[in-house]
């Protein structure tokens, strides 16, 4: 796993050692570095090296796979992804086949939370208007604690209730931390919910309880996988139902966001603000209209960047290494039909 001119995302020589060791005597350990050019989802190109070394091998772990890889990968039985988006490697030949996916989704779920977590703050602090006022030298006190100001409005996240929309690792992870802030926790999941709630969630209901998720949560987080079902699930009505001032986040996919009529809410100051950590286009042209809305922090697609992440990512690969060979089933498996 190799990216230019980024070391956060390049696998450590200590883990390729730590992975051979676990493999142990007859495992070869092959590992190839060369400049990738990724998305959140894998590689956008497949480079030569790669093809070449893969063409035997039982294990591939790397950024994605792309079909002409997986086609190369002849004797393939087992594929890593480093990434936690599927999409892009979920081709028809992976859907039918027998090879073992897993991905990489609880590696990210520390930093997005905490990246959520910084998000709310931001808003609730109101450090969006403390930023501008800075860069214009304007003291804003009195701005501050006025009237419908937005420490007014609210100042403080004890008390106020936290929406996730797609409890899975990250939304799990949010949910922990935000409870202990003191905040109320709700969340909408596409699986039945557990008969007995966890101690930091007020309640969880299935896609049938997003609309009233929205209009009751003061700070919504949208931290659902991408797939068919999920694709434009903010659209007009959603933005519509959202509670009046509430902030909205998404560190998701911006696929699943209609930014129409998103970007119109803020506009009319319906939502207090949002905070996106992905778009649509990445990267986010600069004619763009996030760019331009002072109710809005946007952040380039780092918010799961963490200069931990290979420590729990190795910790994933070395487990499931040894699932593997003792034939148990592996963390992380794909559903190939849900697409997550």
């Amino acid at each position: 796993m190799y990216a230019e001119d980024a070391p956060l995302w390049t696998m450590p020589d200590q883990a390729v050692e730590e992975i051979r060791s676990a493999l142990g005597e007859g495992w070869e350990v092959e590992s190839v570095r060369v400049p990738l050019d990724a998305t959140g989802d894998g590689a956008r190109t497949t480079p030569p090296e790669v093809i070449a070394a893969v063409r035997d091998a039982e294990i591939y772990c790397g950024w994605g796979i792309r079909p002409q890889l997986f086609e190369a990968a002849r004797s393939l039985r087992w594929f890593h992804s480093g990434a936690a988006g599927v999409r892009a490697s979920l081709f028809g030949a992976m859907r039918v086949s027998d090879v073992i996916f897993t991905n990489s989704a609880g590696a990210y779920s520390e930093p997005l939370a905490e990246h959520a977590l910084a998000a709310i703050f931001h808003f609730s602090r109101a450090l969006d208007v403390a930023v501008r006022a800075q860069r214009e030298a304007r003291w804003v006190q009195r701005d501050l604690i006025a009237a419908g100001s937005p420490l007014q409005a609210g100042g403080e996240v004890g008390g106020s209730t936290l929406g996730i929309v797609g409890y899975g690792g990250t939304g799990r992870t949010l949910a922990r931390k935000a409870a202990a802030l003191g905040m109320k926790v709700q969340a909408v999941r596409r699986t039945a919910a557990d008969p007995e709630l966890p101690g930091h969630l007020s309640g969880c209901s299935p896609p049938e309880g997003l609309r009233d998720l929205l209009g009751t949560s003061d700070y919504i987080v949208l931290a659902a996988p991408e797939t068919a079902a999920t694709r434009k699930m903010i659209g007009a009505d959603e933005v519509g139902a959202m509670k009046a001032g509430a902030v909205f986040i998404n560190l998701s996919r911006g696929s699943l966001v209609d930014d129409a009529p998103l970007i119109a809410a803020l506009r009319a100051g319906q939502l207090r603000g949002a905070a996106l950590d992905v778009f649509r286009t990445e990267p986010l042209p600069p004619d763009s209209p996030w760019w331009e809305l002072e109710n809005v922090l946007v952040t380039p697609h780092v918010g799961g960047t963490s200069g931990h992440f290979w420590r729990r990512q190795t910790g994933l690969i070395l487990r499931n290494v040894g699932r593997y060979l003792a034939g148990r089933r592996l963390e992380n498996l794909v559903n190939k039909e849900a697409g997550y």
